[in-house]
């Protein structure tokens, strides 16, 4: 029966594979169902053979292991190797290919947003140089004002309207003894849809007395004759605005008025 020091060989060429039809390789695996310690070195030549995958630098087998692994692999059948091709190209990871489009797409927003930001910058401008030019404007009129002011020849004159309306006139005759009245008038204003003007007797005592209505003409001229109850001492009189067949009471405001 073989010892560990006569597996060890053969454990360093099971670890990589190199034992799978060889004739020692079911002898090697009853042995490692029984032996921990040889199970515990094939994990450990097992981890070193995941190493050398990484690094360059391994630990290396037992010179009679690497001669039977060189032996196994001069007897593994070989293929014909197949003409090489020329291929121009690179072979590069498949992200590779998106780093492109993805610097076209950045490189899209980056100016998108250096254009927006231009634009706000040069309607600000636009705008700054037009309240400027309207500064400018304003205070070139402000000292040609101050200049016309201070013009030694410069003449003031004050302008009155040729056009105004005269003012509204009234005149009443009234006799209390006869009890007759007779009220003129002239540049009356004209009245609104279904107004007339209404004229008022003041007494000393007492309400005031309804002495009759009246339209005034295009021209703002009216005349009226009233009869009233004679021997009543009259005040004053008054007119006012009413609704068309006059009020009982006057309604304000006073359109004109006189003091008896």
């Amino acid at each position: 029966m073989k010892d560990h020091a006569q597996y060890a060989e053969m454990l360093a060429l099971y670890a990589v594979g190199a034992l799978d039809n060889a004739p020692e390789c079911p002898e090697l695996e009853a042995h490692l169902r029984t032996c921990n310690e040889c199970q515990k070195e094939l994990a450990a030549l097992r981890g070193d053979a995941a190493l050398l995958a990484l690094s360059a630098v391994g630990p290396a087998p037992p010179q009679a292991a690497r001669q039977r692994f060189s032996a196994a692999i001069s007897n593994q059948p070989r293929k014909p190797v197949a003409q090489p091709q020329l291929v121009i190209g690179v072979l590069r990871p498949r992200w590779l290919t998106f780093v492109p489009i993805a610097a076209t797409l950045l490189l899209v927003v980056f100016s998108f947003m250096l254009w927006r930001a231009n634009s706000r910058l040069q309607r600000t401008l636009d705008q700054a140089k037009t309240q400027l030019a309207e500064d400018e404007r304003q205070l070139k009129e402000m000292h040609e004002l101050v200049a016309l002011l201070k013009a030694p020849d410069a003449v003031h004159m004050k302008l009155v309207s040729t056009g105004a309306r005269p003012l509204p006139q009234a005149k009443a005759i009234y006799s209390p003894k006869m009890g007759r009245l007779l009220l003129t008038a002239n540049n009356l204003e004209p009245l609104p849809p279904h107004k007339v003007y209404e004229l008022w007797l003041i007494p000393a005592q007492g309400a005031p007395m309804r002495c009759g209505t009246f339209h005034p003409d295009a021209t703002g001229n009216a005349m009226m004759h009233h009869l009233s109850a004679a021997g009543v001492e009259a005040k004053g009189f008054a007119i006012t605005v009413e609704p068309e067949g006059g009020s009982d009471t006057p309604t304000s405001p006073i359109q004109m008025s006189s003091a008896g």
